[in-house]
């Protein structure tokens, strides 16, 4: 069976992160009638088993946007909000990636020489052991700039942000003055998926929301300590990289590596561009820009928005 026991960290009263065993991270947020769960992971565990250990408020299921690692354990439940953008391929999980997730979890901890490592059990349950997908039918709700979700004396606010995905969302939670952005702000910030100027007005006016809350919380924890937001440079670095994308000042740094040091064995030629063939045939490619600690990947062939 797979295991519940998540890292989970209550940042706030009634607002938990769930660490996806460093995969991604949920957000769940309580009101006095409902919950929200904002994304569902990439499936490896009982989400839906750790949520009902935290509230027994009836859960709503929403998600940031439509990639693995976030939609994952949809099918724990009968219905859930995504944009319509991201709404095609909104299918239940892929058991294989997950498995896939999961050893990369334990390399993370390992480190480059992880040989004398495997004699270790590093997690005291079995991360092999995936939630199995099921075959049932699920209600997909349209999620919409500006729509708004009462949970009882809190009301969550969802607003388009797209730029990593063609309807990445973002939600905020002025209650507690904290924006959960998704992968929409992020010190690795992939958006090849819209051109460098869409991405660039939404950062934008998520900046000029900036008097509305304090913190911002992203999707992963990789650039930040587990249940603490992202430093406030973040969000402007990533803004001023394409401002200065737009104005003509493209250098491109070396592809970084987000996963843990790697330990070449042979002659390895660092690169400048990343391409990705997602399983719908969708090539992506980015060329990666760097400000401080901020890397972000766009498509140097889609800069401006067709007039």
């Amino acid at each position: 069976m797979a295991t519940d026991l998540f890292p989970v960290v209550q940042i706030r009263k009634g607002i938990w992160e769930i660490d996806e065993f460093e995969i991604s991270s949920c957000f769940l947020i309580e009101g006095t009638e409902r919950a929200l769960l904002i994304d569902t992971g990439q499936g490896v565990g009982d989400l839906r088993s750790c949520v009902e250990k935290l509230t027994d408020k009836p859960v709503t299921v929403v998600l940031t946007h439509n990639h693995g690692d976030h939609i994952g354990n949809v099918y724990q439940w009968d219905e859930v909000w995504i944009h319509p953008n991201d709404r095609p391929g909104l299918t239940k999980k892929n058991v294989a990636r997950a498995k896939e997730s999961a050893g990369e979890i334990a390399n993370r901890q390992k480190g480059c020489f992880d040989g004398i490592y495997k004699m270790f059990k590093l997690v005291p349950y079995d991360l092999n052991e995936v939630e199995p997908s099921e075959d049932k039918e699920i209600t997909v709700h349209d999620l919409a700039d500006g729509m708004q979700f009462d949970l009882g004396g809190k009301i969550i606010t969802c607003y388009e942000c797209f730029g990593h995905s063609l309807g990445e969302v973002v939600f905020l939670d002025e209650t507690d003055r904290i924006l959960f952005a998704g992968d929409a702000v992020n010190y690795n910030l992939g958006v090849s998926s819209c051109p460098v100027e869409t991405t660039h007005r939404f950062l934008k006016r998520l900046m000029d929301m900036s008097d509305r809350y304090d913190c911002i919380y992203n999707g992963h924890h990789d650039f930040r300590p587990l249940g603490a937001p992202l430093d406030d440079d973040c969000l402007p670095n990533a803004i001023a990289v394409l401002e200065d994308a737009l104005n003509g000042h493209i250098v491109p740094c070396i592809v970084p590596v987000f996963k843990g040091q790697p330990l070449y064995l042979t002659k390895h030629e660092p690169v400048t561009e990343q391409v990705n063939v997602r399983p719908d045939g969708t090539v992506i490619r980015r060329t990666f820009l760097r400000r401080g600690r901020n890397f972000v990947g766009i498509d140097t062939r889609m800069i401006y928005e067709e007039k």
